[in-house]
């Protein structure tokens, strides 16, 4: 029997305490009356509603989330929606997701517990949110509160390095949301405060004014407080620790006995996302939570929105998902009891790009791919699509190397969405850039299904102390429009891997490098081509290296490299697809 959806009220502000006497607020959205429904049972007057809890430090009221909120209580559940510690309306010191010390684990588990004795709930508890919000839900679940169901979660990984990929600083999407989204209210931590006080106000000024004056500003430590707020010394912190995780989930996994629902999207930069799926389902104490995890990836940017169109793709009507509309059936079955089949059939959900269709799976990445090598050919100038750089199955020959200079004053500019999310974009706006290199297959005479975690196999020298290498993995169509799909990004101090000490170049000396790109599921059809896109820089996307060797968040100096990329016997640069095969 469907929920007949029903007005709500809103009350703004409820104090919710903490065990440590801070008050936190929340808005707290009820449904006026319910239909009983399956095994619910409950309307506004017998026992409560079933209860889903957000806990954001982007501001419980604003106005483009509300719909989702109303969206759930009108679909009979309380929905608790509360400024984080330090954030907004809340009291108490805000500490960043980015720091070493939180209070959010505590807080969570406080905040579920105040939510289940309220006598507008019935005790059943649902968190929910993605991104930072994703995040506090991932904090607390350790802690296991007694009245908490089930998660609904997505766009966040397991490790800080996950967000910051490659264990360095991402300003274009990093500056946006510290200056846009965070920095406004810590503005009032100062006695007179030096910037924007408010998201609106950060977005006018710099719309009109600032414009993107801070991504060209050196050197990061040098923010002013304009931009920063009351976080200069917690920025430092970040920039001095880019390369360590910092979020603790590893390890914690073993601790929650929970059935999660993991959502993300193939442009999501936290598609690791997948990761955390894995570790509930290798990790997770008890059959019951293994066993009720479940992965649904689509064509999605980083964001709650599930729309068909993203960046200059259209991915048909399957694509568009209503939110509330994905969330509620999970809330109704582990919450209401509903047998709604949201629990059949394979446990992984994922878009398969090309084709255009979902397809459900039973592991991720799926156990049927096929690892295939392409390996790089060319003649010594594959510089530019127009080059005679190639990729083929056939191993490498004796063949000269491609060089390309990378100078960081002049980086390869990130083709991504405004607010700094990734996203699908014809890549010929770049196509005469002559320090990208590209390797392409000849059109193909068979479609290729490549589902998983591609990894380029680079063997390359630099003649600079440090640099970086970046790799896209691109999907060429017959008219020219060139797609990419999913990247990788190597600093060359961190090649032993972020957990070894860094380690800088011998300027000349030939290195292997094993740059892993973001999972994907494209189908490439006749007559498209496989492409990968072989660079030194994607800015702001990631930060430029600045080729001296010294720490770039503190380096103002900039200086050009020459790169040189191998591919001969000996050292067969290559990449590695997995393939479906049917």
């Amino acid at each position: 029997m469907p929920l007949v959806k029903t007005e709500i009220t809103v009350e703004h502000n409820v104090v919710t305490p903490m065990r440590d006497g801070t008050l936190l607020r929340a808005d707290v959205y009820l449904p006026d009356k319910v239909i009983p429904i399956g095994a619910m049972g409950a309307t506004s007057g017998s026992g409560g509603f079933p209860t889903l809890v957000c806990r954001t430090p982007y501001d419980k009221s604003r106005e483009r989330d509300a719909e989702r909120y109303r969206g759930l209580a009108s679909n009979g559940y309380a929905v608790v929606v509360q400024d984080k510690r330090g954030r907004w309306e809340s009291d108490g010191l805000y500490r960043p997701m980015y720091g070493s010390q939180f209070d959010d684990a505590e807080d969570g588990y406080d905040t579920i517990e105040w939510a289940a004795v309220q006598p507008w709930s019935n005790g059943k508890i649902g968190t929910f949110g993605y991104s930072y919000p994703s995040w506090t839900q991932w904090m607390l679940a350790p802690l296991m509160p007694p009245h908490l169901v089930t998660m609904f979660a997505g766009g966040m990984g397991p490790k800080t390095t996950d967000w910051e990929m490659g264990g360095v600083f991402r300003p274009g999407r990093a500056l946006q949301w510290l200056l846009g989204l965070i920095a406004p209210d810590t503005q009032k931590w100062l006695d007179d405060a030096q910037g924007p006080t408010t998201i609106e106000d950060y977005d006018a000024i710099t719309r009109v004014a600032n414009r993107e004056k801070w991504l060209w500003f050196l050197p990061w430590s040098e923010l002013p407080l304009e931009a920063v707020g009351g976080l200069r010394e917690s920025f430092h912190d970040w920039l001095r620790n880019h390369h360590k995780d910092r979020f603790g989930f590893i390890g914690n996994f073993s601790k929650i006995d929970l059935p999660v629902h993991h959502r993300t999207g193939w442009y999501d930069r936290l598609v690791a996302t997948t990761d955390m799926y894995n570790h509930m389902v290798d990790e997770a104490p008890t059959e019951h939570a293994r066993a009720n995890q479940r992965l649904f990836v689509g064509p999605y940017t980083h964001a709650n929105e599930m729309n068909r169109v993203t960046g200059d793709m259209d991915f048909g009507p399957d694509a568009e998902i209503d939110w509330v509309e994905l969330a509620t059936p999970w809330f109704d079955y582990w919450l209401k009891g509903q047998q709604n089949g949201v629990m059949d059939g394979a446990p992984v959900n994922i878009f398969v790009m090309g084709a255009n269709r979902w397809r459900l799976e039973e592991t991720w990445p799926p156990a049927r791919a096929v690892d295939t090598d392409f390996f790089l050919h060319s003649s010594g100038g594959a510089n530019t699509p127009s080059g005679d750089g190639e990729l083929s199955l056939e191993g490498s020959n004796p063949e000269g190397p491609d060089s390309y200079v990378y100078d960081p004053r002049d980086p390869v500019m990130s083709l991504y969405l405004a607010n700094g999310q990734d996203g699908p974009f014809d890549q010929r706006m770049n196509a005469h850039r002559r320090d990208i290199l590209v390797y392409q297959t000849a059109p193909l005479e068979q479609a290729i299904e490549v589902t998983g975690n591609p990894v380029l196999r680079l063997h390359a020298a630099s003649d600079a102390l440090d640099t970086d290498f970046t790799v896209k993995l691109i999907d060429v169509h017959p008219d020219g429009t060139a797609i990419n799909l999913c990247y990788g990004f190597q600093r060359a101090r961190f090649r032993n891997g972020l957990d070894e000490p860094t380690e800088l170049m011998t300027p000349g000396e030939v290195y292997e490098f094993d740059l892993k790109l973001l999972p994907t599921s494209n189908l490439f059809k006749v007559g498209h081509r496989i492409r990968i896109d072989i660079s030194s820089s994607d800015y702001p996307n990631h930060d430029r290296n600045h080729n001296t060797g010294a720490d770039d968040w503190q380096d103002a100096e900039l200086r050009p490299a020459r790169q040189t990329v191998f591919h001969d016997a000996t050292r067969p640069s290559r990449i590695t697809l997995p393939v479906i095969e049917e």
